[in-house]
């Protein structure tokens, strides 16, 4: 381990992600995603720091090299991880018309899958003209099913 305290933090934040909840899940990715800058910096910091070089010089050539390795591929699994939080977290905060129209037919919101997108908002074709959603409403109800989706995806996993 390389920073104790730091890494404690990372996996109580990835813990509390995983166990997120459809109100709580945006949160929850930016606070870990924090953490993860927080953590990368460190590590980032470790690699090229002359204090560093000066800790390891007593140090066998091998056990330099292997201390370097460590810290690359925590750099790597760190970036892998944010790179992954930030794509969920997007996928969450930015949802179009379009992609609403998509999730409320995948899902049969409401129970019909003939949703469309109009110019004056979203609508199911089959139903009256009062049942009109602003673009805004169907993008906000899309991005709370999509993390509750997500949410139920993971708990699933969770059992396996």
């Amino acid at each position: 381990m390389l920073y104790p305290q730091l890494e404690e933090k990372l996996n109580h934040a990835r813990l509390a992600l995983k166990g997120a909840t459809g109100e709580n899940i945006v949160e929850l990715c930016k606070r870990y995603l924090a953490v993860l800058a927080e953590y990368r910096s460190k590590l980032y910091e470790l690699q090229w720091t002359s204090r560093t070089r000066q800790r390891f010089a007593s140090s066998s050539p091998e056990n330099l090299a292997l201390t370097r390795r460590t810290i690359r591929a925590a750099i790597e699994n760190t970036t892998r991880e944010r790179n992954g939080t930030e794509m969920l977290l997007l996928s969450f905060t930015t949802v179009s018309g379009y992609e609403a129209v998509e999730i409320f037919n995948r899902r049969k919101y409401e129970g019909r899958d003939d949703w469309e997108l109009r110019a004056s908002g979203v609508k199911s074709s089959g139903s009256s003209g009062g049942d009109l959603m602003t673009i805004q409403e169907a993008v906000d109800i899309a991005g709370l099913l999509r993390r509750e989706e997500h949410v139920a995806k993971n708990a699933t996993q969770a059992f396996k």
